[in-house]
């Protein structure tokens, strides 16, 4: 990766040499450090706030009582998985980060989940076909409610309009239905 930035970095170089951009080599690497820390600056702020969000409404118990409701669903899913286990609750909480836009908040999650689902196999090594189904799902990302997207376009005065969140649903929503359809299918396949 050194390699890439190194050459890439050189190619800049060379490039405004021959452009005549000689001069504004320096003011541009120093605005683009400082718009590049703030924007880190911002999404920042705004994974400790959404995520701040997200673990006091694990604290509070609204994740567990939310997964009641998708108790039936997931038992289709996901159907050799205790749903009373640890790892059925973690599932929950990294799909309502997931729902909510939080993908930030939802990756530690998830990776607590997949261990978890790890501990509860057989033998602890072998990739079971929950986990598969687990990626397969967190992969395509169901988001009913772009969190990070709308904020991060308010802070940079974009606008958060509501046909870019219908869009943003509507492929969301396709997409985890065809993870979902492609795991059964290479499921059922595997089986013969």
């Amino acid at each position: 990766m050194n390699k890439i930035w190194c050459f890439l970095l050189i190619v800049g170089i060379f490039i405004s040499i021959f452009t005549g951009n000689i001069n504004n080599l320096g003011n541009i690497m120093i605005d683009s450090s400082r718009k590049a820390f703030e924007i880190f600056f911002q999404t920042g702020i705004l994974i400790l706030f959404w995520g701040g969000l997200f673990q006091i409404a694990i604290d509070s118990g609204m994740v567990k009582r939310f997964s009641q409701y998708l108790k039936k669903p997931l038992k289709k899913i996901y159907p050799e998985l205790d749903m009373d286990s640890y790892a059925y609750e973690l599932i929950c909480s990294n799909m309502v980060a997931n729902i909510l836009g939080l993908g930030a908040a939802a990756t530690p999650i998830g990776l607590k989940a997949f261990k978890e689902m790890a501990k509860e196999s057989s033998n602890g090594k072998t990739v079971t076909r929950s986990m598969l189904t687990f990626i397969a799902i967190n992969c395509s990302c169901l988001t009913l409610v772009p969190t990070t997207i709308i904020s991060l376009r308010k802070l940079n005065n974009g606008s958060s309009s509501f046909g870019l969140i219908l869009m943003m649903i509507a492929t969301t929503s396709i997409s985890t239905f065809l993870a979902i359809i492609l795991d059964r299918i290479f499921y059922k396949r595997s089986k013969l």
